[in-house]
């Protein structure tokens, strides 16, 4: 017997919100962005999350997704060019009291959008696969 797989839409909103939480994590979470002043960081962080999203799971161009999201669209290609492993960096040394500031030439909360898409993209894929067991 075949069976049939159809592909599901997902729901951009929920995966973007997971990614945001999942990358405001990365950062340490609220309270570090308080003592380190990255408030300002969080704005752009679910700005991130939504490209991240909308390029990878809904087949968006910059374009389109800057025009959704009110944003220019070199934000979005800073964004999805964004190093996730100089961000990485970068908060190992915040979190461990060692940033120094403007060192990093990338787009942090696309850097990080990228980790935390790529974290919750695999624990979403180890669900299902308990799932399927």
């Amino acid at each position: 017997m075949v069976q049939t797989v159809t592909p599901q839409p997902v729901d951009v909103d929920a995966l973007a919100m997971k990614v945001f939480l999942k990358a405001l994590e990365l950062a340490g979470g609220p309270r570090k962005l308080i003592e380190h002043r990255h408030l300002t960081w969080v704005p752009s962080l679910i700005e991130a999350s939504y490209v991240m999203v909308l390029f990878n799971e809904a087949g968006k161009p910059a374009e389109e997704i800057a025009r959704f999201l009110g944003v220019g669209e070199q934000t979005v290609r800073n964004i999805l060019r964004a190093s996730p492993e100089a961000v990485q960096a970068r908060l190992h040394r915040m979190l461990s009291g060692e940033e120094s500031s403007g060192e990093t030439r990338t787009h942090i909360a696309g850097g990080m959008a990228k980790l935390a898409y790529n974290q919750v993209k695999q624990e979403i894929r180890q669900a299902s696969g308990q799932q399927d067991r």
